[in-house]
């Protein structure tokens, strides 16, 4: 069952904008200047924050990146949660994927900082490998939450090739979308989403 989560407090609030403020620069950065030649204390001064205060919400320089991947990671969680004990489809969890892909569009920052980290990985090598790193760090989470929502009592091979077909849809149409932006098309990520699934069952009907 889905609970209300109730809305953060002032210090909360205080938070989380220094969190995305902290986000928001390195992003700058690293598209100005490139990740290995930025520094988390050039991040740091130019978030108006200390070094030692960049390390309580990031461990490293590429973590400051990806803050709105693991945020979407954990909305992702959240959402499977309410799924727990059914026996969900592959169609129900692209909704569910789709819900919160919604979600995060309706948040401007949350949504640029996903399609700007696309964008940058393509050029950026040391920010391509922490993404990757970071996927690697989800997977087994990710594949433990899809048996859970299809009633699987253990990884099985057919919760590993759906959490895979799941994982390999997201991040065909996260980079369609961002080289869509890229090029200045006004493209929408959840429709984006949804046409990749369709594609995805052409292909595998094919």
């Amino acid at each position: 069952m889905t609970t209300t989560t109730p809305a953060p407090d002032l210090r909360e609030r205080r938070r989380l904008a220094t969190r995305a403020e902290i986000e928001q620069v390195a992003l700058d950065l690293f598209a100005r200047d490139g990740s290995e030649r930025t520094t988390v204390d050039d991040i740091a001064a130019a978030a108006g924050v200390s070094p030692r205060t960049f390390f309580r919400y990031f461990g490293t320089k590429e973590d400051a990146a990806l803050g709105a991947n693991r945020a979407f990671d954990a909305a992702l969680a959240e959402r499977l949660e309410d799924r727990v004990g059914s026996s969900t489809s592959l169609a129900d969890l692209e909704d569910c994927i789709a819900d919160v892909l919604t979600s995060f569009s309706a948040e401007a920052g949350s949504i640029e900082r996903m399609l700007r980290v696309r964008c940058l990985v393509i050029e950026d090598t040391g920010l391509r490998g922490a993404l990757l790193r970071l996927d690697a760090e989800q997977t087994a989470a990710f594949f433990s939450r899809i048996a859970a929502a299809t009633g699987a009592p253990t990884v099985d091979l057919r919760t590993r090739v759906v959490a895979e077909t799941l994982g390999a849809g997201l991040r065909a149409a996260l980079d369609d979308w961002a080289a869509r932006r890229d090029q200045g098309e006004d493209a929408d990520l959840v429709a984006t989403y949804r046409r990749t699934c369709e594609t995805l069952r052409d292909v595998t009907a094919a």
